[in-house]
């Protein structure tokens, strides 16, 4: 659908103990975490990238670990760092209503009402419509942006629109970031894919991710109720169009953590990486949500699209990070191993 994973802390962890892993490598105990998962026909096929305690793990089972999956809302950190490098760059302001940078389409409302703002869309509290979005069959006409925006044919979902006070209270909007994405193209005159592409993806290293629709023997093929089915195509790239590897991911969550620790040549300035990872509205920094606080507070998105299920979490103080992509809509269980087997076989206690 476009969205977070019932909006849950990634890699979310039930006991370990029960899984038996006792002290074993972190490779080893990620398989063993794979091979247990309840339905092997239900998830064929997944892939994990992690660096923790300096030891970093690329392993996949079912498919190679270079094979592409729908990262699905984790498109839109991505998104949100593409908004903050035109921030850091003067071109954009966090707290100004979107409809001053908004050219080719504008939000409608009454305009005495308080303004949405990007800092407002990056961390939903934009009081906005349509939480996700669920695809097109690969044969169908697909909808520009403003079409998406507006809610108009072919578009499969309705209008983007204010439904409540902006600032006020957290609801997901995957709208919202189709709102980013237009107000992107409209300050720079680029398309949004050439913007992620030249200011996120390429300097975060995230060499195979795309908002192409891939060969079908780089991509894994994905599973609804343990059946084999077409990928679904997701024009509302800002939200949900990211095609890319566990890897890529990985590459993702240690750049936002050598912003945090000011690295230089870093892919943001570090106030506006602290912004990131610092709560706006509920547990939701601008991109991400957080957890925890002090040396445990955590940064992370979770992602569902038709038939794939994805999870990215960082550790804001220590650099551990992991990505597990999951080419299955039942890949919870697995999701819920693996982080039993990082914690068991590490000293990083995901929760």
């Amino acid at each position: 659908m476009g969205r977070g994973i019932s909006d849950s802390v990634v890699f979310p962890l039930r006991g370990c103990a029960s899984l038996g892993f006792g002290v074993m490598s972190l490779a080893a105990a990620l398989s063993e975490a794979f091979a247990s998962r309840p339905d092997l026909g239900a998830v064929p096929a997944a892939s994990i990238a992690a660096v923790v305690d300096q030891q970093e793990v690329v392993a996949a089972w079912g498919v190679p670990a270079s094979t592409v999956f729908q990262a699905a809302s984790i498109s839109k950190p991505v998104a949100a760092i593409v908004a903050l490098r035109l921030v850091a760059d003067g071109r954009l302001d966090l707290d100004t209503d979107v409809n001053r940078f908004l050219t080719s389409w504008q939000l409608p409302g009454d305009e005495a009402a308080d303004p949405v703002t990007v800092r407002h869309l990056l961390c939903h509290g934009g009081g906005l419509t349509v939480d996700g979005f669920p695809g097109y069959r690969q044969d169908e006409t697909l909808p520009s942006l403003t079409e998406i925006l507006d809610g108009l044919p072919p578009s499969n979902t309705p209008a983007v629109r204010r439904d409540g006070p902006p600032g006020r209270e957290w609801r997901y909007s995957g709208g919202g970031y189709q709102i980013l994405q237009q107000l992107l193209e409209d300050v720079t005159g680029q398309a949004f894919t050439d913007l992620a592409a030249e200011l996120v993806l390429r300097p975060a290293g995230m060499t195979t991710a795309t908002y192409a629709e891939p060969d079908s023997s780089d991509a894994a093929a994905p599973y609804i109720a343990g059946q084999s089915v077409s990928w679904r195509v997701y024009p509302e790239y800002a939200a949900a169009g990211l095609w890319c590897t566990p890897a890529d991911l990985l590459r993702l969550a240690q750049a936002i953590q050598a912003a945090l620790a000011g690295e230089q040549g870093a892919i943001l300035p570090t106030e506006l990486a602290w912004q990131m990872v610092t709560r706006q509205l509920a547990d939701w920094g601008l991109g991400l949500r957080v957890s925890d606080d002090g040396d445990r507070r955590t940064f992370g998105h979770t992602g569902g699209n038709h038939g794939y299920q994805c999870f990215m979490l960082g550790t804001v103080q220590a650099q551990n990070a992991a990505a597990l992509m999951i080419s299955s809509d039942q890949g919870l269980p697995v999701a819920e191993a693996m982080a039993a087997a990082i914690t068991a076989s590490t000293s990083w206690q995901i929760t």
